[in-house]
């Protein structure tokens, strides 16, 4: 999803894997495999928030990776009112990168789940509305490892929310494919353009049910 919904879960993201990454160290290699490759060889470098293993084939390199990312009472979501959506849950990701023979990328395939609970008060009191998204993000390099040159293309939930005695407030769902500069290249099915007045609708629905 674009705009504010993508940007609050890169945020939530982005806060939750800086603490990660102060208790590990990024781009682990598991052993057991005797064509085990350095994953910092890779190019463009990859996701230092993912445990990742990375092993030669006959024709290039593959590194799988998966990261599973917990938040609690997250400022997610600004309101018109001043307040906040606040958000927890959980954040599954798995990725597989595809390399040639000299670690540069060719395509990635990243499978995502999001589990969230949505509330006005950090402390998630009175009726908790629910977040989900479900989708896979293709990358696709038409210049080998040239990160300008990258293409994704997602397919589907990127997010359902529903909020109870509102039903089904927000729902994101379909096809959509942007350039490294989020350009959007294809869009088809039900897509939110309005974002801002659909979190409006969430935010309302939300007082409404915690007062």
């Amino acid at each position: 999803m674009h705009a504010q919904w993508r940007s609050s879960r890169r945020n939530i993201a982005s806060f939750v894997s800086a603490v990660i990454l102060t208790a590990m160290m990024a781009g682990s290699v598991s052993a057991g495999r005797p064509d085990s490759v350095d994953p910092a060889l890779m190019t463009p470098p990859l996701n230092p928030s993912f445990t990742w293993e990375c092993w030669r084939t006959g024709t290039g390199i593959v590194c799988d990776g998966e990261r599973t990312l917990t938040y609690t009472a997250i400022e997610a979501i600004p309101c018109p009112d001043g307040g906040w959506i606040y958000v927890s849950g959980t954040d599954q990701r798995t990725l597989r990168r595809v390399g040639d023979s000299e670690g540069r990328a060719l395509r990635t395939l990243e499978t995502v789940r999001i589990d969230d609970r949505l509330s006005r008060s950090p402390e998630f009191d009175g009726v908790v509305g629910v977040g989900r998204g479900i989708w896979t993000d293709a990358y696709e390099y038409p210049i080998p490892g040239d990160l300008a040159s990258r293409i994704v293309t997602r397919r589907g939930i990127d997010a359902v929310v529903t909020i109870p005695g509102h039903g089904t407030i927000a729902i994101d769902v379909g096809i959509r494919s942007w350039d490294i500069d989020e350009n959007i290249l294809f869009a088809r099915g039900n897509l939110i353009e309005d974002i801002e007045a659909a979190f409006a609708t969430a935010c309302d629905a939300l007082a409404s049910e915690s007062s």
